[in-house]
């Protein structure tokens, strides 16, 4: 039998899942100490830490071997990534072979984990529908973690819609639970062969596009450190990072790179969630974009009004 089973009583007392921390290294030794020890001091003791390093050449290597050799009653193990960026790191780990039926949680090498976070994400899965998966808030800090900021409250619905044209899950939050691994796995060789730019922008759109739920606590759940070393630090996009991803097509060409492996895996998709990913090609390759109608005509939606605003412009342009 798959782990589905949340919680198991054993002499009236429920025994919490074990939870695989999955986390990618790039040349993170300078930040990675504190966030092994806040994974050490979760109030949820019963995980499994795997570590897919992508060809660090600091001393994050040597950190890890450190640590390994320092807890050698835990299944820690190093793995060596694909060296073809973030996203192919996270989806080499998620294709382990062992990970059949498992509960998930995703980790980057330079934050530091809240006690509560792992335990408080399983709690919430469990007293949901279990067809969820989880992420969190999170509070912004410099590299020497003094506090600048906290991530969005969304308030509009986590839907497909939504998922097409903005990823609002930090990856490094989520925790997904047995059933939706498992259908991440079975579409994650796809989403390699397509290259998607960012993996929790990919999980974002396959478990809405499934019809699963997702779970935004309000509650942060980590420090998120922003630095010179973030792929996409939340503080460093500020207006003219924006402008140019759209001058020079980057957003265009991720969003491209999203559409193929949907388009591939449309029949895993619910019957809604297909009419508007065929409706969405349609809006987007329509000749002249000057003409073409509001976004959200369709469905398609950003988690403010200045962002559908910003989203009706970019499709007037061409920019998306």
């Amino acid at each position: 039998m798959h782990s589905e089973t949340i919680l198991i009583h054993t002499g009236g007392k429920p025994m919490l899942p074990h939870v695989h921390i999955l986390l990618c290294t790039k040349d993170g030794g300078a930040f990675l100490a504190p966030q092994l020890h806040s994974i050490l001091t979760q109030t949820h003791q019963d995980w499994s830490l795997w570590i897919s390093d992508d060809g660090s050449t600091d001393q994050t290597v040597p950190e890890i071997e450190r640590f390994i050799a320092n807890h050698p009653d835990r299944d820690i193990r190093l793995l060596q990534g694909p060296k073809k960026g973030c996203a192919q790191n996270f989806m080499s780990l998620l294709a382990q072979p062992e990970l059949d039926g498992a509960w998930v949680a995703f980790a980057d090498q330079d934050d530091i984990w809240m006690p509560h976070k792992l335990g408080r994400a399983v709690d919430m899965i469990w007293r949901g529908t279990g067809a969820q998966i989880y992420a969190s808030r999170s509070v912004y800090t410099d590299s020497c973690l003094n506090v600048i900021g906290m991530s969005p409250r969304y308030q509009r619905p986590f839907e497909f819609g939504n998922a097409l044209v903005q990823n609002v899950l930090n990856g490094n939050t989520i925790v997904i639970p047995p059933m939706i691994t498992d259908f991440l796995r079975s579409t994650v060789g796809f989403s390699v062969q397509a290259n998607v730019p960012f993996h929790d922008w990919w999980v974002y759109q396959m478990v809405t596009g499934a019809g699963f739920d997702v779970i935004h606590d309000a509650k942060p759940g980590i420090f998120y450190r922003q630095h010179e070393n973030n792929i996409l630090g939340a503080q460093r996009i500020n207006v003219m990072h924006r402008a140019m991803l759209v001058i020079q097509r980057i957003f265009v060409d991720w969003v491209d790179r999203n559409v193929m492996v949907l388009n591939d895996l449309a029949p895993v998709l619910t019957k809604p969630s297909r009419r508007l990913l065929f409706n969405f090609i349609d809006w987007r390759t329509q000749t002249t974009p000057i003409l073409r109608a509001a976004p959200q005509s369709i469905g398609v939606y950003r988690q403010s009004q200045s962002g559908d605003l910003a989203l009706r412009a970019l499709g007037w342009m061409g920019g998306v």
